[in-house]
């Protein structure tokens, strides 16, 4: 029994449901997915500097803007169980990130730079959290 359980008052209770549980395909499939334009900057602000974590890669640093981010959070309890985040270097390069939430809170961080619009549905593919950021990006590249 974990300190949490005996915090909650869940002596004896040993059963998934008692704490965050398994992410599930099915849960990723069904969550509701939001843009975050709170967490971007517009390409007129100054660059900033840029840390884009990785799992077993150094991460990337660099001077640039955070252009996109989506998100999917679960359809229950709100919790967040992945992101998708786009930067533009001040080089014209851009960063890909993705977040996926596994198991019990465990992340996964995936990052590449790349050089172009293709490279970056390359990077992200076509699923539904994918599409909601290229609905950003056209909206954001507009300004360019």
């Amino acid at each position: 029994m974990g300190l949490l359980d005996k915090i909650l008052g869940k002596e004896g209770d040993s059963s998934s449901s008692a704490g965050l549980g398994k992410v599930t395909e099915e849960d990723h499939r069904n969550a509701l997915i939001k843009e975050r334009p709170d967490l971007c900057k517009k390409l007129s602000d100054l660059p900033a500097d840029e840390v884009v974590k990785r799992d077993g890669k150094i991460d990337i640093t660099f001077k640039g803007w955070q252009i996109c981010n989506v998100e999917e959070r679960h359809n229950k309890d709100d919790r967040r169980l992945g992101y998708l985040k786009l930067f533009k270097t001040r080089n014209d390069k851009f960063v890909c990130q993705r977040m996926t939430l596994i198991d019990n809170e465990e992340k996964q961080y995936i990052a590449a730079t790349v050089e172009d619009f293709p490279a970056i549905r390359n990077f992200f593919g076509e699923d539904s959290l994918a599409q909601a950021l290229y609905v950003m990006l056209d909206r954001v590249s507009k300004d360019w």
